[in-house]
């Protein structure tokens, strides 16, 4: 009897792990060879993907039952490639992926001679009662918030979040902005990729942004992204009933609205 139970158990274990892909390898700038890190991998539109590590390395696991989805590669400074499942597999037989260095043009910027006015814009809560965070710790989560703008063009001069959780594992984040499109981020409005590194202790995340010259037209989304492995997460100041947190889950996912909460996330802004 324990035989049986014992072959039943191994059978089912050994279904589980045939029903999935495992995909790994390494991501590389083309012409140099160099290692990229922290690419985003993933489905398109599915919350399945992940980030390259500093070596440029991944592993990705693929349900057998997405087989035929979409793969997207994609790292700011570089064109995306886009592959079948099974041509990313064919791709991966020597454990390589390259990707070819492109030019991300900024909008013009017209200098004016008046003194600008700063504003703080986004949402100013420092509660220490409602917190809220990533909506997991996987590779790629992403959080933030639209910021509405007072005129164009608008100069980001700088981002915090107000952090409320305590003993952080020390991880590296990315800080993103987006324009939006029916309501939701579509493209990336910075020409850099922005790293920064999260408080082990409550308090404030400022960055600076003065050096990378970034102009809003319209009203635009701000987003942090985690970006390595790292067991727990981290908590923001939260606050019920003002605006909606924008969230996805891994790299390449669909963006989903978290309505009735806000999070304290703000930028310095000049106009």
């Amino acid at each position: 009897m324990k035989s049986s139970v014992f072959l039943i158990v191994f059978l089912f274990i050994s279904q589980a792990i045939l029903a999935q892909i495992i995909a790994e390898g390494v991501v590389k700038e083309a012409g140099s060879g160099n290692p990229l890190a922290y690419v985003n991998i993933g489905l398109i539109g599915k919350s399945i993907g992940t980030v390259s590590d500093e070596s440029g390395k991944f592993k990705l696991t693929i349900p057998e039952a997405n087989a035929m989805d979409t793969v997207r590669v994609s790292m700011l400074g570089y064109a995306p490639k886009v592959f079948t499942i099974s041509d990313f597999i064919t791709q991966l037989a020597d454990k390589e992926i390259s990707m070819q260095p492109s030019s991300f043009l900024l909008p013009d910027v017209i200098i004016s001679s008046k003194e600008l006015k700063e504003r703080v814009l986004g949402n100013p809560t420092v509660s220490q009662r409602v917190s809220v965070g990533f909506t997991s710790n996987r590779l790629g989560n992403e959080v933030g918030i639209i910021i509405k703008i007072k005129k164009a063009p608008t100069y980001i001069k700088s981002f915090t979040a107000s952090v409320v959780s305590k003993d952080n594992k020390p991880i590296k984040l990315r800080l993103n902005f987006y324009s939006l499109k029916d309501g939701l981020p579509d493209k990336l409005i910075q020409d850099k990729n922005i790293f920064v590194n999260a408080p082990v202790q409550n308090g404030k995340l400022f960055v600076d942004l003065d050096s990378y010259n970034i102009v809003a037209e319209e009203d635009f989304f701000v987003s942090l992204e985690w970006i390595e492995s790292a067991s727990g997460n981290i908590m923001f100041s939260g606050s019920l009933m003002n605006g909606a947190i924008i969230a996805r889950e891994t790299s390449q996912a669909d963006w989903e609205k978290v309505r009735s909460f806000g999070i304290g996330f703000t930028v310095k802004a000049a106009y």
